[in-house]
């Protein structure tokens, strides 16, 4: 048995038991388009009510063509999201160097992202990584011989003209770059403009 699984915003709909019809017709492939891109979802922003109908839309074509349900709701599988707000009004970053310190304007001069629970305090240096990409496939390495072990990674985006498209696709991702850093030993990031602080606990 094969299962489908389509995922909108925190609602996954699932199906099994797929027909063997042939693929619809390019007429009725792109009214689905039109319709989940209507301005009236108003964006299918997660828990909204374009996004309960965008949900019921795509459950409904999954009926018609007569998939059996495999949610724990009917086709509705909730999935549940953690969610993190950052209070501004008690945050603020500085940069200290050479005895002086500036002050940075959250908003305009730099981020504090919520990709992982951000530390109460953090006091580290900056350390520039170049690309801040380790490529083992490509032979690159911008930490080799450094040592970046409880620094803040200073990086310049996207990857050198050398490594293959889809090696530096993989690598410059959000997720394998945080991978590598901490691998390095290294405890959050600042992108050159905009700057972006990611600073795990």
């Amino acid at each position: 048995m094969r299962m489908r699984l389509l995922v909108i915003g925190g609602i996954a709909i699932a199906a099994s038991s797929l027909l063997a019809a042939g693929a619809p017709d390019g007429t009725r492939w792109w009214s689905y388009v039109e319709f989940l891109a209507s301005d009236k979802l108003e964006g299918r922003n997660t828990g909204s009510e374009g996004h309960r109908k965008a949900a019921e839309f795509v459950a409904a074509q999954f009926e018609r063509d007569g998939l059996r349900p495999a949610g724990t709701q009917g086709y509705i599988q909730p999935v549940k999201f953690n969610t993190l707000q950052l209070d501004e009004s008690d945050s603020s970053l500085t940069l200290e160097g050479s005895g002086k310190e500036q002050q940075l304007k959250l908003g305009e001069d730099a981020i504090i992202g919520t990709r992982v629970a951000p530390a109460p305090s953090v006091e580290a240096g900056l350390f520039f990584v170049g690309y801040g990409l380790r490529a083992p496939d490509n032979n690159y390495d911008d930490f080799a011989g450094l040592d970046t072990k409880g620094k803040i990674a200073v990086y310049i985006g996207g990857a050198p003209g050398s490594m293959p498209s889809a090696l530096a696709a993989h690598y410059q991702s959000a997720g394998q770059r945080w991978v590598t850093l901490k691998s390095a030993g290294m405890i959050g990031l600042r992108k050159k403009r905009p700057i972006t602080i990611n600073a795990a606990p």
